[in-house]
C-alpha cells in the first residue's frame, strides 16, 4: 500500500533531521530502532540516511576526552598574520604537526584558528616559540586560550595524535583507532581489521566507554547547507547579576524557534585567556549571521559590555568540521543547575 501524505512529508521534511540528531547523539545505534519509533521500515531510513550521507559529507568519529587518554587539555589558537603564508604551505606545515587537531582558515579578526592537544604549559611554550620563528617573515600575532567548560560540541582528535597514547595497549588503540576512522563501522569488520576475538573487542569497547576516554560516538557534517561558517569570540565584563544574563542566553538558546534553525551553534566553550566564550556557527547567509550571531550576543550580554571578534571560516586545513545536530542537552543541564545554584 503507497504510504500516506502525511508519511511521504514526514520522511521528506522531518525524517532527515531526526535520523542526524539519533545519530549524534550515538552513531551505533541501530536503524531498525528509529524506524520502530516513527513507524517507518527499515530501508527507508537506511536509503534517507544514504542520500544525506552523500549530500552532506556525513562523517562519523568519536568524542574523545584527551585528558584520560594521557595528553594535555586542548587549547585553541588563533592567530593574526601580517602577511598571508602561502596556504598549500601552511596545510602541509601543520598536518605534519600531530598535536594541531583542527585548523581553519578564516578571514577577519584572525586569519587561523587551531585546536591543539598533548602539550603541557612548558611543551606549548617550546612550541609556540618554534611557531613563531618558522613564521616570522609573516609577523603573527598569536593569542591561546584554554577550554574550562564545553557548552556545546566538540573537537574531534586525529588518529595520529591517538596513537601517542601511552595509557593504552596496543589492542586498544587497535580498536580505538578504527572506531575514530569510522564510529559506526560494524563489529564484524572490526574484529576482522584488529585480528581482535569479538569478545576482547566488545570488553575493549566496553572499558574505553567505562573509563570516559569515550564521550560518545558521533557523526559529524563536512558539508553543511549552511554556507556561512563564522567563529566569534567574546570578552565581558562581568557583574554580580552574570547568572541571571547566564540564564537568560541559555534559554534563548534552547527556544524551539531557535533550535529550529538545524543548528547554527555547533561549538561553545567558556574558555579562560584571551576571551570568556569561543562560539563556531554555520549560518545560511549574511542576514541569518547577522541576526543570530553578534546581534543576538549583544542584545543577550549588553549589561555586560560584550566585545565581540569575528571571522568567516574560509577552508579546512587539517582535521574535520565540528557542524552537527544538537539536541541542547548540556544546556538543558546548565539551565537547572543555574536555576538550583549548584552552577
Amino acid at each position: 500500500m503507497p504510504a500516506s501524505r502525511k508519511t511521504q512529508e514526514f520522511v521528506e521534511k522531518e525524517l532527515p533531521y531526526k535520523i542526524l540528531i539519533y545519530l549524534y547523539e550515538n552513531s551505533r545505534a541501530p536503524l531498525k530502532k528509529l524506524g520502530r519509533e516513527f513507524n517507518i521500515s527499515y530501508h527507508t531510513v537506511a536509503e534517507v540516511l544514504r542520500k544525506y550521507e552523500e549530500k552532506y559529507g556525513v562523517t562519523y568519529t568519536l568524542e574523545l576526552d584527551e585528558t584520560k587518554l594521557g595528553f594535555s587539555a586542548g587549547v585553541i589558537i588563533t592567530v593574526k598574520f601580517s602577511k598571508m603564508p602561502d596556504v598549500e604551505m601552511l596545510r602541509a606545515r601543520l598536518q605534519k604537526d600531530i598535536y594541531v587537531q583542527n585548523a581553519y582558515l578564516g578571514s577577519g579578526d584572525f586569519d587561523l584558528i587551531m585546536y591543539l592537544v598533548g602539550l603541557n604549559a612548558h611543551e606549548f611554550g617550546v612550541w609556540q616559540y618554534k611557531w613563531r620563528i618558522d613564521f616570522g617573515e609573516y609577523k603573527p600575532t598569536i593569542f591561546s586560550v584554554n577550554l574550562i567548560h564545553f557548552n556545546m560540541g566538540f573537537f574531534p582528535l586525529r588518529s595520529e595524535l591517538i596513537a601517542e597514547s601511552n595509557i593504552l595497549s596496543e589492542s586498544e588503540k587497535k580498536v580505538l583507532l578504527l572506531l575514530n576512522e569510522n564510529s559506526r563501522m560494524k563489529l564484524k569488520e572490526i574484529v576482522k581489521r584488529s585480528r581482535l576475538s569479538q569478545m576482547r573487542v566488545i570488553y575493549i569497547i566496553k572499558k574505553l566507554t567505562k573509563m570516559g576516554i569515550i564521550k560518545g560516538y558521533r557523526a559529524l557534517v563536512q558539508q553543511p547547507d549552511k554556507k556561512l561558517v563564522v567563529a566569534y569570540s567574546g570578552t565581558f565584563t562581568y557583574i554580580k547579576e552574570h547568572s541571571r544574563i547566564l540564564l537568560n542566553y541559555l534559554k534563548e538558546m534552547v527556544k524551539e524557534d531557535f533550535h529550529e534553525q538545524v543548528n547554527d551553534y555547533s561549538i561553545m566553550y567558556d574558555t579562560s585567556g584571551f576571551c570568556d566564550i569561543f562560539w563556531m556557527c554555520a549560518f545560511t547567509d549574511g542576514i541569518a549571521a547577522a541576526k543570530r550571531g553578534p546581534e543576538i550576543l549583544y542584545e543577550l550580554w549588553k549589561e555586560e559590555n560584550p566585545k565581540i571578534t569575528k571571522t568567516v571560516l574560509t577552508s579546512l586545513l587539517v582535521g574535520k568540521w565540528p557542524f552537527h545536530l544538537e539536541t541542547y542537552k548540556q544546556q538543558i543541564k546548565d539551565i537547572k543547575n543555574i536555576e538550583s545554584g549548584s552552577y
